[in-house]
């Protein structure tokens, strides 16, 4: 899947939003440490709305074209890393820390702040449409 980010540019334009490449490399990094113990997270939502959020966003729709979690700006945070390279490296270092922390801990459930607490399978259908969503942002998946 990382493999689809190499094809980025830095000055890539997204079909829709505001964020750059070298950006939504990054929100899927940062999604990923939330799922794999590094940045643990509250729950943004109430425990009604998020499981509400949880049978929809895991049931067999995409995400919606627009959808975005209530707890992100009107615009995308400051960048973290030198540059597109960079980010795709985080990434990538975060997605296996994610498989290993799993390993390791089969049973855990993990906060979602919007979806409440995900198993590792949970987690698994979750970035598979997160990472889809944005890879069409930036036409690396066709609609």
């Amino acid at each position: 899947m990382v493999d689809l980010l190499r094809q980025l540019k830095e000055d890539d334009k997204p079909r829709f939003g505001l964020m750059t490449s070298q950006h939504m490399v990054e929100h899927l990094a940062m999604s990923v440490r939330f799922s794999n113990g590094r940045s643990p997270q509250p729950l943004y939502v109430s425990t009604e709305r998020a499981q509400v959020s949880k049978r929809f966003i895991l049931g067999d729709g995409e995400y919606p074209i627009g959808f975005k979690a209530p707890m992100l700006g009107d615009s995308p945070p400051p960048l973290i890393k030198a540059g597109l390279k960079e980010a795709i490296q985080y990434l990538e270092n975060e997605l296996a820390y994610f498989d290993s922390y799993f390993e390791a801990n089969p049973s855990t459930v993990v906060m979602n702040p919007v979806l409440g607490e995900l198993t590792y399978s949970e987690w698994i259908i979750l970035h598979n449409k997160h990472f889809a969503y944005h890879f069409k942002q930036f036409n690396i998946l066709s609609s």
